[in-house]
Parts: C-alpha cells; structure tokens; sequence
C-alpha cells in the first residue's frame, strides 16, 4: 500500500516546502525582499580571516539586491512598489543578504534591523550571517526585535568537515555552528541552515550526515546549494587549472533526495540548488533553476515511493505514518 503523506509535508512535492511553514508561521503567505544592510564580513577584513571563502564572490548570489546603497527602509519601500511577483502579496519578510549581517555593533544592529520594520507591511526579518558572529550581545538584539516580530537567522554551515572547512577558508567549525544554532532555538528564534554539496575534499558521506545532525538540533529550514564556481572568486584560478571539479546535475539531483529521506519531515525545504549570474557562473552550467530542480526530486520522490523523512531513524517515521 502507497504510503500516506500527512503535514507538513506537501501531498505533491513529498516534501516540506517554506512556502507552507511560513504561511503557517505567519498566518498567511510572504514574499522576501532582499536588502544591503551595509554590512561587511569578518572573514575578509582580518577579524576572522582574510580573502573571504574560496567559493565566494559576494555578488554571485545577491543579485536579488535591487536597490543598494540606499537605506534599509527606502529599499523596502522602493521593492514593495516596483512591478513583478511583489504584487500578489501583502506580507513582506526583509531578508539582510548580502555578507554577515550580524557583524556589527548592537545598536547599529537595532538600528538596521528596526529600519525594515518603517513600511506597514514588514512581517519579520531574516538575517543571513555567519555562526561566529552570533554573541550574546546580538543574540539579546535579536531576541528584542523578536519578542513582537518574526525573526529567522540564517547560518552557513556549508559542510559537516572541519578539514574542508579550513580548505574553502571558512573561518568556523562545525562546532561554532552548532552552538550558535543551539543558542537561537534557545531563545525562541528560527533558524536556518545553508549546506553545500560538492565542496573540494568533501564527501556525499559527509553531506548526507548533516540530514540527521540538523534535525537534531531542530532548526527551521534549510538550504541546499551545490558547489558551483563563479568568477571573481579566490576558487577560479584552481577550476581553470584543473584543480577542481564541479557535481554532475544527476549525483546532485541523487544525493539531494538521499538527504530529504533523512531529514525529519519538520524541517522546511527553502531551496533545493544554488545559482549565479550568467555572466558570473563558470561551472556547472546545467540549465536548471530552482523550478526545474524542485520538479525533479519531486519525480525522484515518486519514483522511489518515498519522501521527507521516509528513512529518518531507519524508517520509524515513515512505518508510523503507513500504519495511520
């Protein structure tokens, strides 16, 4: 007998998919806008590190960012009443992308944050940052904005590796990540998670244990890119040497279903692939974005008669929901 999906999971998708947690989350469905907050990066102005991650030309995936260098509040406004998919919707979450958006002092950091919150329509903010600069100082700033607001901290992980950490110049640990992820939940605030297949040195080992590992830690969401290599990144100069490789669409394709049979079914799906530019992207060029992607594991899904958190804990999670 074919088993039977239940919530959170999609009946179509098979998966849990962030459009629906948010809806429930928020009470009703919300559209992201991407905002520059101004702020820099650790591990690239000698704090942390210098040269940044290997893999990183900052504005291969922040070209979402429509109007920089303006203030936080008159970017809001200015997406909120530009033409396109805006429109349809009438809650607004403000997502601070571009570099570590929680480098900086605490009343900088309310000061910015707060900004978001100046048009009427401003649900909540995701703040996209790095695990080390999550102190308690701006976990008590983030805590403020959330007691009557919506708040996700988005953290990169990127790999369950500390070698290939080191390698791509990340800066953390696997450990740092955990305790600042930990200290978020603790406080009551979302979390999500960005993961990387594919990086140099790692494994499809590797990639599949962080599906447990995260679910553990009982975080909101999570992100799955693969390795790509972009231009203007410290990684070109080895990809045009022949240093590196890049995943086929199919082993990524493989290894993300593989990874959605052991995450728990809680966890929502906020993306499936990464993506740059064209005229940044070196490799892979595979033609597919995030709808043609989200399809094919759905049809993977449906092929192997499984889905989200089928195999969690040697398939428990699936056994019960058979037997309901």
């Amino acid at each position: 007998m074919a088993p039977t999906i239940l919530p959170p999971l999609h009946p179509e998708l098979r998966y849990h998919n962030y459009g629906s947690y948010l809806a429930r989350r928020l009470g009703g469905p919300a559209a992201r806008i991407s905002v520059d907050g101004g702020f820099t990066c650790p591990n690239r102005d000698g704090a942390i590190g210098v040269g940044g991650c290997s893999y990183c030309n900052n504005d291969s995936f922040t070209p979402g960012i429509r109007f920089p260098g303006l203030p936080v509040e008159e970017q809001v406004r200015r997406s909120i009443q530009s033409p396109g998919r805006h429109h349809a919707y009438r809650r607004f979450l403000v997502y601070f992308q571009k570099f570590s958006n929680s480098y900086a002092a605490p009343g900088d950091l309310l000061r910015r944050y707060r900004a978001a919150f100046a048009h009427p329509d401003v649900a909540g903010i995701i703040v996209g940052t790095r695990p080390d600069c999550l102190g308690e100082a701006v976990l008590d700033v983030l805590s403020e904005i959330s007691r009557d607001r919506y708040v996700c901290v988005e953290i990169g992980l990127q790999s369950m590796s500390n070698a290939v950490l080191r390698h791509v110049n990340r800066g953390h640990t696997v450990e740092t990540f955990a305790s600042a992820a930990s200290a978020l939940r603790d406080r009551g605030i979302d979390v999500g998670v960005h993961l990387i297949y594919g990086l140099p040195r790692d494994t499809r080992a590797r990639f599949l244990s962080a599906a447990p590992f995260l679910s553990r830690l009982g975080v909101q969401g999570v992100k799955l890119h693969h390795f790509h290599v972009v231009a203007g990144s410290p990684m070109e100069a080895a990809y045009r040497g022949g240093a590196v490789k890049t995943p086929v669409y199919g082993e990524y394709l493989s290894a993300c279903v593989d990874f959605l049979e052991r995450l728990s079914p809680e966890v929502a799906v906020i993306r499936l692939i990464g993506s740059a530019p064209d005229h940044l992207l070196l490799a892979p060029r595979w033609g597919k974005g995030p709808r043609e992607m989200a399809a094919d594991v759905t049809a993977e899904l449906k092929r192997r008669g499984t889905f989200q958190g089928a195999r969690r804990n040697g398939g428990e999670w699936r056994k019960a929901h058979d037997e309901r």
